[in-house]
């Protein structure tokens, strides 16, 4: 069974989902790009999230943000779900494009809040795509800075086509039932014309100004940035580029990837630190885990601990911290 995650008010996370099979639906073309960008910006706009950095590779994507409620799930659920069928109505097919599960690490420190909002940003060049992180044309935040805003309108394609006028029936063919919906109503779109996206710094060193604290990170990219080309000319290696990135085929995998290794929940740069929220999820597995057996057992009257999500969503039952 998978372990159980704590989900809390106020939680920073670093996210990393990544497509069905690890095919390229994230390829990044014009239309995709668009459209990832709006349904994470109508998405962010749901839900009391702020977004500290994304980026969207071909088959997967990285996203550091804030929770400010117990709404992670939820956020992920809805942001996935409306993502998959976006692609699927842009490519003209049905089934999954995103994995069910996703990789949700908690840094228990500024330094490695910051190490994590760097990586995300050059990720396209450790990747080997792109000599540096601006040069990455598909979702990104590179090129924003804090409290900076995007008013995106919602793309007239894929899923918000606009409805083609029904022709004209041939004389002798039986008509289908007309919509019981009145034309007003009919294919009307809840989702609104324009979404806004916002950057938001992450919640760490206080003492630096937006600009400053975005200074830093900018700096770290381009460190970064410099030590993989270094890496890559050693090598004789050389970068993918866009144009050729943007040619794969949506449908196309990489290659078997390890299903066993490491799947880190916390990081820290202190090894204390790292070491005290370790003993803290194992402590709230322990609790959860009796609660659990107690649940099973009939006892309806069980409380599980703060940071229990599932059994309260769907089963209704007693959560500390959950009214």
């Amino acid at each position: 069974m998978t372990p159980p995650r704590s989900i809390h008010a106020e939680q920073t996370v670093f996210i990393t989902c990544r497509a069905v099979g690890q095919s390229f639906r994230f390829v990044p073309t014009e239309r995709v790009t668009e459209t990832l960008l709006f349904v994470l910006a109508y998405t962010c706009s749901k839900f009391p999230v702020s977004v500290h950095e994304v980026v969207y590779m071909s088959n997967h994507f990285h996203l550091l943000m804030t929770a400010h409620t117990k709404c992670i799930p939820d956020f992920m659920e809805e942001l996935n779900s409306l993502a998959s069928r976006a692609l699927n109505a842009l490519r003209g097919i049905s089934g999954t494009n995103i994995e069910k599960g996703y990789g949700l690490v908690e840094p228990q420190d500024a330094e490695k809040t910051l190490e994590h909002a760097v990586y995300t940003l050059a990720n396209p060049c450790a990747s080997n795509l792109v000599t540096k992180a601006r040069h990455w044309k598909g979702v990104t935040t590179i090129r924003m800075r804090y409290g900076d805003e995007l008013v995106l309108r919602k793309p007239r394609y894929g899923i918000w086509a606009p409805k083609q006028p029904n022709k004209k029936h041939e004389s002798g063919r039986k008509r289908k039932r007309r919509d019981a919906r009145t034309g007003s109503k009919r294919d009307r779109s809840q989702i609104p014309t324009t979404a806004t996206f916002r950057l938001v710094r992450p919640p760490v060193r206080p003492d630096l100004s937006d600009d400053e604290l975005r200074d830093l990170v900018l700096e770290g990219v381009e460190a970064r940035e410099n030590k993989l080309e270094a890496k890559r000319r050693r090598a004789g290696k050389t970068v993918l580029k866009m144009r050729n990135v943007k040619a794969q085929h949506w449908a196309t995998m990489p290659g078997a990837e390890d299903l066993f290794g490491v799947r880190p929940t916390v990081s820290s740069t202190d090894k204390w630190k790292r070491i005290e929220a370790l003993q803290r999820k194992k402590a709230f597995e322990k609790a959860y885990t009796e609660a659990r057996i107690r649940w099973l057992g009939g006892d309806r009257d069980v409380e599980f601990p703060d940071g229990t999500w599932l059994m309260w969503r769907r089963y209704g039952a007693r959560c500390a911290g959950y009214s």
